[in-house]
């Protein structure tokens, strides 16, 4: 049974007591025929998958990231639920539970879009051996990624994965570029450690100056983009700066590696 008084008579709990309520004999005060108790209880039962839910939240200083306050708060949950009776659990929603879900689909994107480029290359090439040999330069990029982002102090989250995924398609098109200048040389008539040489030299200028010009146009957002542009853009940075010379060195010497010593076709 719900009982509502006047709105002007809801600020005081004693007004309880002066209301009529209908009856067999007419109107009559409702403390005449119940005992008034007041107490406290939930006003709303919210549930999550259908067990009955409490939520927590709290708003956090600018600046200081989702996965810092949960370290930091986590052996205080543990305690408190430690105390509570058996039945009683707790589970991370909000910013962490999105990047959660975020990180596995773009994992899973990550899995697909690496297939479908090594299918790319195989059908360009018609090799096994050549893909395996530009996509090499992804893991580079990825170590200048993650190294930016331990040095600007990001968490590995959505916006992160996003820009690592966005940097695997730059050096793997520097890769590409490299390789179809030695294949152009060595179809010219020159032997392979020439042609490797020559393609350095004349890609060296082009891929630094593509690199130096992604990276001027990601550093406004890296300094100013904030907690959603910050993480991507810096390690998209650090991943195309240390890419960049690791592609030039590593991708040639490992093309004359498999060429000479594995027997991988140059043309």
């Amino acid at each position: 049974m719900v009982l509502r008084t006047l709105r002007e008579k809801r600020e005081d709990l004693a007004d309880l007591a002066d209301i009529f309520v209908t009856g067999q004999f007419g109107k009559v005060p409702l403390n005449s025929i119940a005992e008034i108790i007041p107490s406290w209880q939930p006003s709303v039962i919210a549930r999550r998958n259908g067990i009955p839910t409490v939520t927590v939240g709290a708003r956090v200083e600018t600046g200081i990231l989702a996965n810092s306050v949960a370290a930091d708060i986590q052996p205080k949950i543990e305690a408190r639920l430690a105390a509570l009776p058996p039945g009683y659990f707790v589970e991370q929603d909000g910013e962490l539970e999105e990047t959660s879900k975020a990180q596995l689909q773009t994992v899973r994107a990550i899995g697909i879009a690496i297939v479908l480029m090594l299918l790319i290359l195989i059908i360009q090439y018609n090799s096994l051996v050549k893909p395996a040999v530009i996509l090499f330069a992804v893991p580079m990029g990825m170590i200048g990624a993650l190294i930016g982002l331990l040095v600007t102090g990001w968490p590995l989250g959505f916006m992160a994965m996003l820009g690592i995924l966005a940097l695997g398609g730059i050096v793997i098109n520097n890769a590409i570029v490299l390789v179809d200048f030695v294949e152009s040389n060595v179809a010219q008539g020159l032997d392979l450690r020439s042609a490797v040489a020559s393609a350095g030299r004349l890609r060296m200028r082009p891929i630094i100056l593509t690199t130096l010009t992604t990276v001027g146009g990601l550093l406004p957002l890296s300094l100013y983009g904030g907690p959603l542009w910050a993480p991507m853009t810096n390690g998209m940075i650090f991943g195309l700066i240390v890419s960049t010379g690791l592609t030039l060195f590593v991708i040639p010497s490992l093309y004359v590696l498999f060429a000479e010593k594995m027997g991988m076709k140059v043309t």
